[in-house]
């Protein structure tokens, strides 16, 4: 076992990780400040060539939504590691309550500080789908020190105040609310928003924020407000079918409070170029995203890689 030192005083640990088969990433258990064992999963370039890529999920979800994209950038020369947030996939912490604001406040630190250790390097770039890249946002918005060392930031559907738009739209996230009143295991099965359930501590938080039209934390932090100390390169797609879980309003908003001068808002629309108006989960995982998204973000890494590597 390999212990370091996460931020906020908490502990990390790395076990040596696991071989899964020839073309399977290497797995690793990363400790989280509060003991919930978290996995990672490691993508290693046969030739590495640029900066290493922290990607994440969102909710309902684990991390095949982006272990594709993860492939990708790594045979592009770019190592990347996939995140399992607690609860989700590989990782543990089902049996345990949770916030949304602890995959920022706990899963998000351990991992980061994970991907220095084995890269050996304090520069890193984060790309995250829905969920996830508010978990990075929020992170970076508690933390903003850490900026200096996070090359840049890809956020693929993120937002937190601008879910169900209009009366469809209210009525839709006051369901998943009404849901959350079931019991954890109701949500995925009456739903249908991806593959796992979630946390009902999870859900209470965001739909209060986008019911509320206000990303507050329990601390009383105002997220929106504490971005604008975040000068990170920014990358922020926005899908123009997603009309539910982040309409281009609600990712607007969050991409304006940016404090960084380095920051693209992507539209992927038919009105904008693209061959399809895409949702919530084709903006990640499709083929229509392989074949115009990730050659978009693989570009924007690579332009910002340190030219060293």
């Amino acid at each position: 076992m390999l212990r370091l030192r996460a931020p906020l005083g908490g502990q990390a640990t790395l076990s040596p990780g696991r071989e899964d088969g020839p073309q399977a990433p290497r797995t690793l258990d990363v400790l989280a400040a509060d003991g919930v064992r978290l996995a990672l999963l490691e993508f290693e370039p046969k030739v590495r060539r640029a900066d290493p890529v922290l990607l994440t999920h969102g909710t309902f979800s684990n991390g095949n939504v982006v272990t594709r994209l993860a492939a990708y950038l790594a045979s592009n020369g770019f190592p990347s590691w996939v995140l399992e947030l607690r609860g989700h996939g590989a990782s543990d912490g089902r049996t345990r309550r949770a916030t949304f604001e602890d995959f920022g406040r706990l899963d998000v630190p351990a991992a980061v500080e994970a991907v220095r250790l084995r890269a050996q390097t304090d520069r890193l770039f984060l790309v995250g789908h829905s969920g996830g890249g508010l978990a990075f946002w929020m992170y970076l918005a508690r933390h903003p020190e850490v900026a200096a060392h996070i090359q840049g930031v890809v956020t693929l559907a993120s937002q937190a105040t601008g879910a169900g738009l209009g009366w469809r739209g209210r009525a839709r996230i006051g369901l998943i609310a009404a849901a959350n009143n079931l019991g954890r295991q109701a949500h995925q099965r009456l739903l249908r928003l991806g593959p796992e359930s979630e946390f009902p501590g999870v859900i209470n938080q965001w739909f209060g924020w986008n019911w509320r039209r206000r990303w507050r934390g329990r601390d009383g932090i105002d997220y929106l407000a504490a971005l604008r100390s975040v000068t990170t390169p920014a990358l922020c797609f926005a899908g123009a079918g997603d009309r539910y879980i982040a309409p281009v309003e609600g990712c607007r908003r969050l991409f304006d409070a940016l404090g960084s001068t380095d920051k693209s808002l992507v539209i992927c629309g038919r009105e904008h170029g693209f061959v399809e108006d895409y949702d919530h989960a084709r903006i990640v995982a499709s083929r229509g995203a392989r074949q115009e998204i990730w050659p978009r973000i693989l570009e924007w890494l690579q332009e910002r890689t340190t030219p060293s590597v």
